[in-house]
């Protein structure tokens, strides 16, 4: 009990650092402004308003009809990439002559997003936040799976899985809404459409197949999740930094 207690403990440090410490370094190294920070996160409230609707109205309407899980998860992704993505747009072009964004700013817009997942998930378990939605259920059963595992398996699924989760997540927060701007700046919606894709794959079969159809709840399903995910954040990752490349004199 008491080791169970200190990994959660480890956790919960583990990520308030992994949150405000890009944050701090960002502001004190490269100014960026906190203002900048507090607009991402902003975007990602007013997205996950929408989304909590949206799901609500949609995906348990469609999960209650007993619909095709693939289309459902489908319908998942694009509501969630959809609205975190046109939601961070639009607080862009709302906030672009009052902020200025270089490429530093850029990447602590979409930062402060996963910053605020990793903070939120320090003090409140994931099945707890997931109560009242479709995936309630298979985060009890993931939540009971985990909790059951001792020795190096406890640290693994208690410690390591959740903390590499919200490093590649915070990744994908930070490029895809790097893309975004691409798609602003450079007057084209392929970077956009890029990270819906990544948003699709991400919230659509990584976060909803999987869960539902308890591919989380084996070892192997587990590792092949992060292998997805990892490819994932790489892929978007990539194309960011390729993509900012290409615009170099627009962005800086």
């Amino acid at each position: 009990m008491n080791t169970n207690r200190n990994i959660i403990n480890l956790l919960k440090v583990s990520l308030v650092i992994i949150a405000l410490a890009p944050i701090l370094y960002l502001n004190q190294v490269h100014n960026v402004a906190y203002k900048t920070f507090v607009s991402g996160t902003g975007s990602w409230g007013l997205a996950l308003i929408l989304k909590m609707f949206f799901h609500q109205l949609v995906v348990v309407w469609m999960d209650n009809k007993k619909v095709n899980l693939f289309v459902v998860s489908a319908t998942n992704g694009f509501i969630s990439g959809f609205f975190e993505l046109s939601a961070a747009a639009g607080i862009i072009l709302l906030m672009k002559d009052k902020i200025n964004f270089d490429i530093y700013a850029i990447m602590g817009f979409g930062l402060a997003i996963g910053s605020l997942e990793s903070l939120i998930l320090a003090f409140e378990p994931a099945d707890k936040l997931l109560k009242g939605t479709s995936l309630e259920k298979s985060s009890e059963a993931i939540a009971r799976m985990i909790a059951g595992k001792t020795g190096k398996k406890q640290l693994l699924y208690q410690f390591l899985a959740p903390l590499l989760e919200r490093i590649l997540c915070t990744f994908i927060h930070l490029s895809t809404r790097g893309l975004v701007f691409i798609s602003i700046l450079a007057i084209t919606p392929y970077p956009f459409l890029l990270a819906l894709l990544v948003f699709f794959i991400a919230d659509g079969f990584l976060g909803y197949y999987f869960h539902i159809s308890g591919k989380l709840l084996s070892g192997r399903g587990l590792a092949t999740a992060y292998l997805y995910l990892l490819l994932l954040t790489i892929f978007s990752v990539g194309f960011f930094l390729l993509l900012t490349d290409s615009i170099k004199e627009v962005v800086f």
